[in-house]
């Protein structure tokens, strides 16, 4: 079986502010899992465990969904908690873009995964909080933090190994927009 998602990849050229935003956020009083650097990316869709055999079917999906989909812009900016101010379990970044909503949509059609309309950038999962003001401070001071822009040229179909250090994940096909 294997654990696989559809996502974006987010360029290296965005990565280093967002990792300045996490090394920042290490000063608060949470602990946390950082999402790794090389992990950065906009979920597009959750699979679930997979049988190999069903790659091929999900990689002509995959395809046959981006196919007529042109490259397009998402901007970055905001900090977003997830369930909410109240009790926050995810801290992420938002993500802006009517094309990024409608992409996700055309995948889950085809491909048949779970998904939410909106996406984010995740930055940490939130495992015990010593300092609820101090850091509701910290996201009002980032509420419309800005951390940029880039084209979204293609969806990539990911495999997720879990391991006690952490996720490690691995593009198995990448589908192209025009």
């Amino acid at each position: 079986m294997l654990r696989l998602f559809t996502c974006v990849w987010v360029p290296t050229h965005i990565r280093q502010k967002i990792v300045e935003l996490q090394e920042e956020m290490k000063n608060l009083p949470i602990k946390t899992k950082f999402v790794e650097t090389e992990n950065l990316h906009l979920t597009v869709t959750f699979l679930g465990n997979k049988n190999e055999n069903e790659l091929e079917t999900l990689k002509n999906k995959l395809d046959e969904s981006v196919k007529n989909v042109r490259k397009f812009h998402v901007v970055l900016e905001g900090l977003k908690v997830i369930p909410n101010e109240n009790y926050i379990r995810v801290i992420g970044i938002q993500v802006v873009s009517k094309e990024m909503e409608n992409l996700i949509k055309k995948v889950a059609e085809l491909i048949d995964g779970n998904y939410h309309e909106t996406t984010k950038l995740t930055l940490c999962r939130v495992k015990k909080l010593f300092d609820k003001k101090i850091l509701k401070n910290f996201i009002e001071k980032n509420r419309h933090i800005k951390i940029g822009e880039f084209e979204v040229q293609s969806v990539a179909l990911v495999k997720s190994s879990l391991t006690r250090q952490g996720p490690i994940y691995e593009t198995i096909h990448e589908s192209f927009l025009k």
